[in-house]
Protein backbone atom coordinates (compact mmCIF):
# COMPACT_ATOMS: atom_id res chain seq x y z
CA UNK A 1 0.00 0.00 0.00
CA UNK A 2 1.43 3.66 -0.88
CA UNK A 3 1.62 6.21 1.60
CA UNK A 4 -0.29 8.98 1.56
CA UNK A 5 2.45 11.97 1.83
CA UNK A 6 1.06 14.97 4.37
CA UNK A 7 2.77 18.14 4.26
CA UNK A 8 2.85 20.74 6.75
CA UNK A 9 2.21 24.76 6.05
CA UNK A 10 3.28 27.03 8.56
CA UNK A 11 3.59 30.45 9.07
CA UNK A 12 2.95 33.65 11.35
CA UNK A 13 -0.61 34.86 10.94
CA UNK A 14 -0.98 36.95 7.69
CA UNK A 15 2.09 35.61 6.22
CA UNK A 16 0.09 34.02 3.37
CA UNK A 17 -0.85 30.23 4.53
CA UNK A 18 -4.46 30.67 3.45
CA UNK A 19 -3.44 32.45 0.44
CA UNK A 20 -1.01 29.75 -0.48
CA UNK A 21 -4.06 27.18 0.63
CA UNK A 22 -6.80 29.25 -1.88
CA UNK A 23 -4.42 28.65 -4.87
CA UNK A 24 -4.98 24.55 -4.31
CA UNK A 25 -7.85 24.36 -3.43
CA UNK A 26 -9.08 26.32 -6.82
CA UNK A 27 -5.91 24.72 -8.93
CA UNK A 28 -7.14 22.74 -11.84
CA UNK A 29 -4.50 20.08 -11.09
CA UNK A 30 -6.77 17.12 -11.35
CA UNK A 31 -5.48 15.44 -7.93
CA UNK A 32 -7.13 14.52 -4.58
CA UNK A 33 -6.02 16.32 -2.10
CA UNK A 34 -7.64 16.63 1.61
CA UNK A 35 -6.78 19.84 3.25
CA UNK A 36 -7.00 20.71 7.10
CA UNK A 37 -7.44 24.36 7.80
CA UNK A 38 -7.81 25.88 11.07
CA UNK A 39 -10.52 28.79 9.89
CA UNK A 40 -13.07 28.07 7.01
CA UNK A 41 -13.75 31.52 7.38
CA UNK A 42 -10.88 32.68 5.33
CA UNK A 43 -10.90 30.04 2.65
CA UNK A 44 -12.47 31.76 -0.40
CA UNK A 45 -13.70 29.03 -2.87
CA UNK A 46 -15.80 30.47 -5.64
CA UNK A 47 -19.69 28.05 -5.53
CA UNK A 48 -19.79 26.72 -8.83
CA UNK A 49 -16.20 24.78 -7.36
CA UNK A 50 -18.14 23.29 -4.41
CA UNK A 51 -19.87 20.13 -5.12
CA UNK A 52 -21.11 19.43 -1.56
CA UNK A 53 -20.96 21.19 1.91
CA UNK A 54 -21.47 18.31 4.69
CA UNK A 55 -20.46 19.62 8.36
CA UNK A 56 -17.40 20.96 8.46
CA UNK A 57 -15.92 19.05 4.66
CA UNK A 58 -15.98 21.02 1.80
CA UNK A 59 -16.00 18.75 -1.59
CA UNK A 60 -14.69 20.63 -4.68
CA UNK A 61 -14.70 19.46 -8.15
CA UNK A 62 -11.50 19.25 -9.10
CA UNK A 63 -11.24 16.52 -6.51
CA UNK A 64 -10.23 18.49 -3.49
CA UNK A 65 -11.22 17.96 -0.02
CA UNK A 66 -11.68 20.74 2.68
CA UNK A 67 -11.84 20.34 6.40
CA UNK A 68 -11.68 21.87 9.24
CA UNK A 69 -9.14 20.93 12.23
CA UNK A 70 -10.84 20.41 15.38
CA UNK A 71 -8.78 19.04 18.53
CA UNK A 72 -7.33 16.53 17.35
CA UNK A 73 -4.94 15.96 14.40
CA UNK A 74 -4.42 12.64 14.26
CA UNK A 75 -8.30 12.39 14.62
CA UNK A 76 -8.97 14.64 11.63
CA UNK A 77 -6.26 13.27 9.48
CA UNK A 78 -8.00 9.73 10.50
CA UNK A 79 -11.35 11.34 9.33
CA UNK A 80 -10.10 12.34 6.18
CA UNK A 81 -8.22 9.20 5.25
CA UNK A 82 -11.50 7.51 5.68
CA UNK A 83 -13.09 9.49 2.87
CA UNK A 84 -13.82 7.75 -0.55
CA UNK A 85 -11.95 7.93 -2.64
CA UNK A 86 -8.77 8.11 -0.19
CA UNK A 87 -7.28 11.85 -0.86
CA UNK A 88 -4.16 11.34 -2.97
CA UNK A 89 -1.94 13.37 -0.35
CA UNK A 90 -2.76 15.95 2.39
CA UNK A 91 -1.79 19.38 3.09
CA UNK A 92 -2.46 20.43 6.93
CA UNK A 93 -2.19 24.60 7.66
CA UNK A 94 -1.04 24.82 11.07
CA UNK A 95 -2.02 27.56 13.24
CA UNK A 96 -0.01 30.73 12.91
CA UNK A 97 1.10 30.56 16.91
CA UNK A 98 2.48 27.49 16.63
CA UNK A 99 5.90 25.60 16.11
CA UNK A 100 4.92 22.91 13.23
CA UNK A 101 7.43 20.39 14.79
CA UNK A 102 5.00 19.38 17.26
CA UNK A 103 2.52 18.71 14.17
CA UNK A 104 4.87 17.11 12.81
CA UNK A 105 6.03 14.60 15.45
CA UNK A 106 2.29 13.92 15.86
CA UNK A 107 1.99 12.58 12.36
CA UNK A 108 5.42 10.74 12.48
CA UNK A 109 5.06 9.48 16.39
CA UNK A 110 0.34 8.00 15.84
CA UNK A 111 1.19 4.18 15.02
CA UNK A 112 -2.30 4.66 13.76
CA UNK A 113 -0.87 6.91 11.11
CA UNK A 114 2.56 5.40 10.60
CA UNK A 115 1.62 2.56 8.58
CA UNK A 116 -0.53 4.94 6.09
CA UNK A 117 1.01 8.07 6.02
CA UNK A 118 4.12 9.47 5.78
CA UNK A 119 5.68 13.24 5.92
CA UNK A 120 6.33 14.99 2.36
CA UNK A 121 7.42 18.77 3.63
CA UNK A 122 6.87 21.55 5.78
CA UNK A 123 6.69 24.47 3.99
CA UNK A 124 7.11 27.49 5.82
CA UNK A 125 5.49 30.60 4.70
CA UNK A 126 7.09 34.30 5.12
CA UNK A 127 6.28 37.36 5.21
CA UNK A 128 9.18 39.52 3.80
CA UNK A 129 7.76 42.74 4.98
CA UNK A 130 7.48 41.76 8.54
CA UNK A 131 10.00 38.91 9.63
CA UNK A 132 12.92 41.36 10.53
CA UNK A 133 10.82 43.66 12.95
CA UNK A 134 8.85 40.94 14.92
CA UNK A 135 9.96 41.29 18.62
CA UNK A 136 12.05 39.28 20.94
CA UNK A 137 8.96 36.62 21.46
CA UNK A 138 7.54 36.01 17.81
CA UNK A 139 10.97 36.33 16.58
CA UNK A 140 12.12 33.20 18.51
CA UNK A 141 8.53 31.31 17.20
CA UNK A 142 9.57 32.72 13.97
CA UNK A 143 12.97 30.88 14.45
CA UNK A 144 11.28 27.88 15.37
CA UNK A 145 8.73 27.83 12.05
CA UNK A 146 12.00 28.37 9.69
CA UNK A 147 14.22 26.01 11.35
CA UNK A 148 12.34 22.92 10.39
CA UNK A 149 11.44 24.38 7.15
CA UNK A 150 11.82 22.37 3.96
CA UNK A 151 11.19 24.69 1.50
CA UNK A 152 10.81 28.84 2.96
CA UNK A 153 8.32 30.83 1.20
CA UNK A 154 9.14 34.37 1.44
CA UNK A 155 6.14 35.52 0.42
CA UNK A 156 4.84 39.51 -0.12
CA UNK A 157 8.42 40.56 -1.82
CA UNK A 158 6.90 43.51 -3.91
CA UNK A 159 5.97 45.23 -0.46
CA UNK A 160 9.26 44.88 0.87
CA UNK A 161 11.50 45.79 -2.26
CA UNK A 162 15.04 43.93 -3.31
CA UNK A 163 16.78 44.97 -0.45
CA UNK A 164 14.73 43.44 2.41
CA UNK A 165 14.28 40.36 0.33
CA UNK A 166 17.98 39.89 0.28
CA UNK A 167 17.99 40.49 4.16
CA UNK A 168 15.38 38.17 5.17
CA UNK A 169 16.74 35.47 2.60
CA UNK A 170 20.32 35.88 4.35
CA UNK A 171 18.45 35.22 7.90
CA UNK A 172 16.71 32.25 6.89
CA UNK A 173 19.85 31.14 5.72
CA UNK A 174 21.34 31.36 8.79
CA UNK A 175 18.39 29.69 10.90
CA UNK A 176 18.57 26.61 8.39
CA UNK A 177 21.40 26.27 5.74
CA UNK A 178 19.16 23.50 3.68
CA UNK A 179 15.95 25.48 3.60
CA UNK A 180 15.04 25.74 0.05
CA UNK A 181 13.63 29.22 -0.10
CA UNK A 182 11.54 30.76 -2.67
CA UNK A 183 10.59 34.07 -3.52
CA UNK A 184 6.86 34.69 -4.12
CA UNK A 185 4.02 37.47 -4.48
CA UNK A 186 0.58 36.62 -3.73
CA UNK A 187 1.74 33.27 -2.14
CA UNK A 188 2.16 32.63 -6.15
CA UNK A 189 4.04 29.30 -6.17
CA UNK A 190 4.16 26.05 -8.62
CA UNK A 191 1.78 23.69 -7.16
CA UNK A 192 4.02 21.30 -8.65
CA UNK A 193 6.44 22.51 -5.70
CA UNK A 194 4.23 21.74 -3.08
CA UNK A 195 1.91 18.64 -4.39
CA UNK A 196 4.95 16.57 -6.16
CA UNK A 197 5.98 15.61 -9.29
CA UNK A 198 4.82 13.26 -12.33
CA UNK A 199 6.60 10.72 -13.49
CA UNK A 200 4.38 10.58 -16.74
CA UNK A 201 5.74 12.12 -20.01
CA UNK A 202 3.91 15.36 -20.75
CA UNK A 203 1.91 15.65 -17.21
CA UNK A 204 3.85 17.84 -15.38
CA UNK A 205 6.34 19.84 -17.79
CA UNK A 206 6.74 19.98 -21.67
CA UNK A 207 10.79 18.51 -22.10
CA UNK A 208 12.86 19.58 -24.93
CA UNK A 209 16.05 19.09 -26.39
CA UNK A 210 17.57 15.27 -25.61
CA UNK A 211 21.27 14.36 -25.46
CA UNK A 212 22.55 11.10 -25.81
CA UNK A 213 24.61 9.19 -22.72
CA UNK A 214 26.47 6.72 -22.27
CA UNK A 215 23.88 4.96 -19.43
CA UNK A 216 20.99 6.98 -20.58
CA UNK A 217 19.62 10.11 -21.70
CA UNK A 218 19.03 13.72 -20.15
CA UNK A 219 16.70 16.38 -21.15
CA UNK A 220 16.44 19.63 -19.97
CA UNK A 221 13.34 21.94 -20.53
CA UNK A 222 11.46 24.50 -18.78
CA UNK A 223 8.16 25.07 -17.26
CA UNK A 224 6.09 28.65 -18.16
CA UNK A 225 5.14 29.51 -14.26
CA UNK A 226 6.31 33.49 -14.82
CA UNK A 227 9.66 31.91 -16.27
CA UNK A 228 10.34 31.33 -12.11
CA UNK A 229 11.54 27.79 -12.45
CA UNK A 230 13.65 25.56 -14.90
CA UNK A 231 12.66 21.42 -15.22
CA UNK A 232 14.98 18.88 -15.49
CA UNK A 233 15.27 14.79 -16.41
CA UNK A 234 18.12 11.97 -16.06
CA UNK A 235 17.53 8.56 -16.99
CA UNK A 236 19.96 5.64 -17.09
CA UNK A 237 19.38 1.97 -17.84
CA UNK A 238 22.16 1.18 -15.73
CA UNK A 239 21.90 0.43 -11.72
CA UNK A 240 22.60 2.94 -9.67
CA UNK A 241 24.87 2.54 -6.12
CA UNK A 242 22.31 2.96 -3.10
CA UNK A 243 24.90 4.91 -1.09
CA UNK A 244 25.97 6.46 -4.18
CA UNK A 245 22.27 7.89 -5.14
CA UNK A 246 21.04 8.68 -1.47
CA UNK A 247 24.37 10.93 -0.65
CA UNK A 248 23.82 12.54 -4.28
CA UNK A 249 20.40 13.32 -3.08
CA UNK A 250 21.26 14.82 0.41
CA UNK A 251 23.59 16.89 -1.33
CA UNK A 252 21.55 18.34 -4.21
CA UNK A 253 22.34 21.95 -4.78
CA UNK A 254 19.93 24.42 -2.69
CA UNK A 255 18.65 25.83 -6.08
CA UNK A 256 16.72 22.51 -6.53
CA UNK A 257 13.52 22.50 -4.68
CA UNK A 258 12.10 19.39 -5.66
CA UNK A 259 13.10 15.78 -7.02
CA UNK A 260 11.63 12.56 -8.02
CA UNK A 261 12.15 9.29 -9.03
CA UNK A 262 12.07 5.76 -9.56
CA UNK A 263 15.23 3.88 -9.00
CA UNK A 264 17.14 0.72 -10.19
CA UNK A 265 19.30 -0.09 -7.58
CA UNK A 266 22.19 -2.15 -7.07
CA UNK A 267 21.06 -3.69 -3.92
CA UNK A 268 17.66 -4.07 -4.55
CA UNK A 269 17.26 -5.53 -8.08
CA UNK A 270 13.90 -6.92 -7.57
CA UNK A 271 12.41 -4.16 -7.28
CA UNK A 272 11.63 0.06 -8.25
CA UNK A 273 12.54 2.19 -5.53
CA UNK A 274 11.00 5.38 -5.23
CA UNK A 275 12.90 8.30 -4.81
CA UNK A 276 11.05 11.86 -3.11
CA UNK A 277 13.07 14.81 -2.07
CA UNK A 278 11.17 17.98 -1.22
CA UNK A 279 13.52 20.46 0.54
CA UNK A 280 15.76 18.91 2.81
CA UNK A 281 13.53 16.26 3.14
CA UNK A 282 14.67 12.84 1.29
CA UNK A 283 12.93 9.82 1.18
CA UNK A 284 13.34 6.08 -0.57
CA UNK A 285 10.49 3.73 -0.22
CA UNK A 286 9.66 0.30 -1.92
CA UNK A 287 8.24 0.53 -5.10
CA UNK A 288 6.25 -2.36 -7.44
CA UNK A 289 8.13 -5.36 -8.86
CA UNK A 290 9.70 -4.90 -12.51
CA UNK A 291 8.41 -8.02 -13.24
CA UNK A 292 8.24 -7.75 -17.74
CA UNK A 293 9.47 -4.36 -17.15
CA UNK A 294 13.04 -3.24 -18.10
CA UNK A 295 14.75 -1.73 -15.01
CA UNK A 296 15.81 1.87 -15.88
CA UNK A 297 16.15 4.97 -13.14
CA UNK A 298 14.40 7.95 -14.19
CA UNK A 299 14.76 11.33 -11.98
CA UNK A 300 12.52 14.78 -12.43
CA UNK A 301 13.28 17.90 -10.85
CA UNK A 302 12.59 21.49 -10.48
CA UNK A 303 15.33 23.90 -9.78
CA UNK A 304 15.09 27.96 -10.19
CA UNK A 305 15.11 29.62 -13.54
CA UNK A 306 18.75 30.37 -14.26
CA UNK A 307 20.20 28.49 -11.82
CA UNK A 308 19.90 25.19 -13.41
CA UNK A 309 23.39 23.61 -14.12
CA UNK A 310 22.32 20.55 -15.89
CA UNK A 311 25.79 19.68 -16.41
CA UNK A 312 26.54 19.60 -12.71
CA UNK A 313 23.63 17.13 -12.24
CA UNK A 314 24.62 15.03 -14.49
CA UNK A 315 27.73 14.41 -12.86
CA UNK A 316 26.34 13.94 -9.79
CA UNK A 317 23.92 11.38 -11.19
CA UNK A 318 25.84 9.30 -13.48
CA UNK A 319 28.64 9.23 -10.49
CA UNK A 320 25.92 7.04 -8.70
CA UNK A 321 25.62 4.33 -11.69
CA UNK A 322 27.19 1.39 -10.04
CA UNK A 323 30.38 -0.34 -11.42
CA UNK A 324 29.68 -3.72 -10.01
CA UNK A 325 32.04 -4.20 -7.11
CA UNK A 326 30.02 -4.20 -3.96
CA UNK A 327 31.50 -2.17 -1.14
CA UNK A 328 31.07 -2.90 2.43
CA UNK A 329 28.03 -0.43 3.83
CA UNK A 330 27.66 0.86 7.42
CA UNK A 331 25.22 -0.64 9.23
CA UNK A 332 22.15 2.47 9.32
CA UNK A 333 22.81 1.77 5.16
CA UNK A 334 22.39 -2.17 5.56
CA UNK A 335 19.33 -1.68 7.38
CA UNK A 336 17.56 0.48 5.06
CA UNK A 337 18.71 -1.89 1.95
CA UNK A 338 17.07 -4.66 4.26
CA UNK A 339 13.89 -2.49 4.23
CA UNK A 340 13.56 -1.98 0.96
CA UNK A 341 14.03 -5.75 0.18
CA UNK A 342 11.49 -6.83 2.08
CA UNK A 343 8.60 -8.14 0.21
Amino acid sequence: MNKVPVSLVAGFLGAGKTTLLNRILNGRHGRRIGVLVNDFGEINIDAELITRVEGETISLTNGCVCCSIRDDLVEALEQLLAQAPCPEMIVVETSGVSDPKAAAMAIVMSTRLAEVTQLDAIITVIDASELLELDELNAKLAQDQIEVADIAIINKIDLAGSGTSEQVSRHIRKISSKSRIIEAVHADVSLELLLGLSLHEGRTFAMTGTTAGSHGHKSHGHTDHTHAYAAYSWQSDAPLEFESAYGAFQSLPLSVFRCKGILQLREVPDKQVILQMTGKRVTLAKGAPWHEMTPSSRIVAISAAGKLDSGDLDRRFESCVSHGTASDANPITQAVIEILRRP
